[in-house]
């Protein structure tokens, strides 16, 4: 639970951002349908006209319910563990833009796992949360994660770079007991912790078998 309070001060802003940016062009294409159901009498005209707004409106409402869950996802309370099938890359990307976008502001290199369909068997969120956790409270300005695959495990390793203790944020980082819990109880196993870098491995999941 502590974990998660302090990844909520550094990433709301992020998470309130992406939900307003597809109710605001929501809203404009409304305005501009509007206007031009006003202004056009002509039935046949005003709806091949509004046909050019369905298309960004629609995406604009995926985009919603997608930010929507993301944003009840990093906000509700941790149920029971739950392990389930986790594409890594998508981990990667939201972790990252998550990161970027924080009060921390760090710099961050991914380099997304090889092949990109690795899969892995984890509790996504915890994962997710561990991740942001250790990169938020370490006091280094810029981090590098990476992905790499064998033996049929998957291990996350993040190098911690330019240290910068005055960028360090106010929420203490986890103890390698603790983050030994929590990456065992999100499905992992903590390889290896210390100042310049952070290790733990996942149960990869088989590849299906072509055609």
């Amino acid at each position: 639970m502590r974990v998660q309070h302090d990844n909520q001060r550094q990433i709301v802003g992020k998470l309130l951002h992406d939900l307003r940016n597809p109710v605001h062009s929501i809203r404009i294409s409304m305005e501009l349908f509007g206007r031009l159901a006003r202004r056009t009498g002509d039935i046949d005209k005003l709806m091949e006209r509004a046909a050019l707004y369905i298309e960004p409106a629609e995406g604009a409402v995926a985009s919603l319910v997608a930010n929507s869950e993301r944003l009840a996802r990093y906000l509700t309370a941790p149920g029971t563990p739950e392990t389930q099938t986790v594409q890594v890359d998508e981990v990667l990307t939201e972790v990252t833009a998550l990161l970027r976008a924080s009060k921390r502001r760090l710099q961050v290199t991914c380099t997304l796992p090889d092949p990109p369909t690795l899969a892995i068997r984890a509790d996504r969120m915890r994962l997710c949360h561990v991740l942001l956790h250790s990169c938020l409270n370490h006091a280094a300005a810029a981090v590098a994660i990476s992905v790499r695959s064998a033996n049929g495990m998957a291990a996350f390793d993040l190098a911690f770079q330019a240290a910068a203790p005055d960028l360090a944020a106010s929420a203490a980082p986890l103890s390698a007991d603790e983050l030994r819990v929590i990456v065992e109880t999100a499905g992992g196993a903590l390889v290896a912790t210390s100042d310049a870098a952070l290790s733990m491995t996942f149960m990869r999941v088989s590849d299906p078998p072509p055609g």
